[in-house]
């Protein structure tokens, strides 16, 4: 094995001659969980695990480095993690004795589901199985390791969203790649932004495959749901699933990238469906693209287009024939004998000769009464002014006073109606609650002042948007940057205090500032830690600080074993503050709890 070869544990490239890497920002000191495998773990006398690159309720995948194949690798492990645990100080998998009938039925479901997709392997649009090996008491999966960035990241870049003549070219290679899977039998059930890659090449590649239990509610396992992608019938055990849970999926996804918002989550739609027409959102969007996504995401299964062949067909094909709505009446030709067509000429030379006089004499009549009517009109004209009842010009006048006083009625309430909301009008405000504050930045902040005001909780993960000042569905003017007020949760006020053990001053001060912890430093004589690593902290690693009372984490750093000078604390308590970001290029300001003062 090439296990001399100096390898970056983070991207898996090689580090230069003094151990740096110039590709990633990865060093040996980052920490990782112990529940999961240590980077430099070899696997299968082969693979070399790098860092985990991400995990859900069915295991983790790492990056790794394959020495037969000299190539870059993604290893997926099995590991339920209610179901099992690592055992302390190996590799093993120690399964729960009450769950062990679970564990070997949701193993069972993983492999079978991965031998179809290697059989797949000149599909373009997937990520496929390389290998499958047993080891550790769990099953490894090898999949290919793919080049490029997650479409979530590629739409950040391309200011949120894409047309609709970028989206067919980048999606229809990818609808018949699913519709393959499809008929195979699989069904991916977390379609999502972050499940698909942007290739180097300019493509997209499917992955994030996973056994279903994971993918629906109540199974048993760590539920891992994409919240706007996820289709409803996944939030209940009790639902029917298939084909056409995908197809929401997908829609939603194509709904996202149009409109660059994300859809409402499909539990709040079964409650209170809001949601708007992709056409309301972005009013450049084909009318027939946002009726077949309407229908396409539609939330009761049955109601939905079911397959990825109908939503192609819907989407792309282009109908030559004109459809006629329900009950419209068609004239449909009939065919007649030669014989026939003679006799019925001649009948109508003779009706049009006899339209062709009535309708001259007509013409002399109508004629007439002009002449007539206007001899009395200059007669009138001519005439001294008689009682105001009976002049023509002031009946005309007074219609026109009467009109006058309709149309001001209509405008007056044309008025407002439009004054009945405050935001104006030209585009839809989306619900965003729920959603990540980064998130709702990047999709909003182009046409709202938003700020955002802050709160800790110990229920609420850090990040996420509980209240938003402009209802969802409320009309909005783009054009008049409507302040937006978003509540968000800054996570629990109690942080424990991190881990210093092989950390730099630098590296150990840049975790704390993450952390929100505020802090002073202090130099001390240590023979045992190189200078200016930690040496030790008060309150301990582990003990908890409380952040929103500014608790201060005393940090002392080595001067090494013979200190030259006396040195004062070094204070950088207020560097915690600079968690209070002002963002002006997208005029986000945010809101300090408790104060009624603005930032700016």
């Amino acid at each position: 094995m090439d296990l001399d070869k100096h390898l970056c544990m983070g991207c898996m490239n090689e580090l230069d001659a003094n151990g740096v890497c110039h590709y990633c920002n990865y060093t040996d000191n980052v920490p990782y969980l112990q529940s999961y495998l240590a980077p430099k773990t070899v696997l299968d006398n082969r693979y070399i695990v790098g860092k985990m690159l991400s995990y859900n309720g069915e295991g983790a995948s790492y990056i790794c480095y394959d020495t037969v194949a000299k190539a870059k690798v993604v290893v997926r492990e099995y590991m339920p993690d209610t179901l099992c645990e690592r055992e302390k100080g190996t590799n093993n998998i120690i399964v729960d004795s009450d769950c062990l009938a679970k564990y070997k039925t949701f193993m069972s479901e993983f492999i079978d589901m991965y031998k179809v997709l290697s059989r797949m392997r000149n599909l373009d649009h997937i990520v496929t199985p390389e290998d499958i090996f047993y080891a550790n008491n769990t099953t490894y999966v090898v999949l290919d390791y793919v080049e490029g960035v997650s479409l979530k990241k590629f739409l950040q870049s391309n200011k949120g969203f894409l047309t609709w003549e970028q989206v067919k070219k980048l999606f229809m290679p990818l609808f018949t790649t699913l519709s393959i899977i499809h008929n195979a039998g699989v069904i991916h059930r977390g379609i999502s932004p972050e499940n698909i890659i942007v290739t180097t090449d300019g493509e997209l590649k499917l992955t994030g495959f996973s056994i279903s239990s994971i993918r629906t509610a109540n199974t048993g396992l760590s539920t891992e749901f994409y919240s706007g992608y996820t289709a409803p019938e996944q939030y209940s055990c009790l639902e029917w699933q298939g084909t056409w849970t995908d197809v929401y999926a997908i829609a939603a996804v194509t709904y996202r990238i149009l409109t660059g918002i994300v859809p409402l989550d499909a539990q709040t739609r079964t409650k209170n469906d809001t949601m708007p027409d992709a056409i309301r959102v972005n009013p450049r969007i084909p009318a027939h693209v946002s009726k077949v996504l309407a229908k396409t995401m539609r939330v009761r299964g049955n109601e939905r287009i079911q397959t990825i062949t109908e939503l192609v067909s819907a989407l792309f094909e282009q109908r030559e024939q004109v459809e006629h709505q329900k009950g419209a009446t068609q004239t449909i030709p009939i065919q007649r004998s030669e014989k026939n067509n003679n006799n019925e000429r001649i009948v109508n030379q003779k009706k049009n000769r006899q339209m062709n006089v009535a309708a001259l004499v007509t013409g002399i009549i109508i004629l007439s009464l002009i002449i007539v009517l206007g001899v009395f009109l200059v007669y009138k004209l001519l005439s001294p002014p008689e009682d105001k009842s009976s002049s023509i010009l002031d009946d005309a006048s007074s219609v026109e006073e009467s009109s006058l006083e309709e149309s001001s009625k209509t405008i007056q309430t044309t008025t407002t109606a439009k004054q009945e909301s405050p935001y104006g009008y030209g585009s839809i405000m989306p619900y965003v609650i729920d959603m990540r504050y980064d998130t709702a930045v990047n999709n909003l902040s182009e046409d709202f002042v938003i700020r955002a005001d802050y709160f800790y909780s110990d229920e609420i993960p850090k990040g996420i948007i509980t209240e938003q000042s402009i209802p969802a569905g409320s009309d909005y003017d783009p054009k008049l940057k409507t302040e937006l007020v978003l509540k968000v949760s800054k996570g629990s006020e109690y942080v424990p205090v991190p881990s210093y053990s092989g950390y730099s001053k630098k590296e150990y001060l840049d975790i704390l500032d993450s952390l929100e912890i505020r802090y002073i430093t202090e130099n001390v004589p240590s023979s045992t830690v190189m200078k200016n690593y930690v040496a030790s902290t008060v309150p301990a690693p582990g003990e908890s600080v409380n952040v929103k009372n500014g608790q201060v984490v005393t940090v002392s750093i080595s001067a090494g074993a013979h200190m030259t000078t006396t040195t004062q604390p070094e204070s950088v308590a207020e560097s915690l503050n600079d968690s209070e970001i002002v963002q002006d290029s997208v005029q986000i300001v945010d809101i300090e709890e408790g104060s009624d003062t603005v930032v700016e």
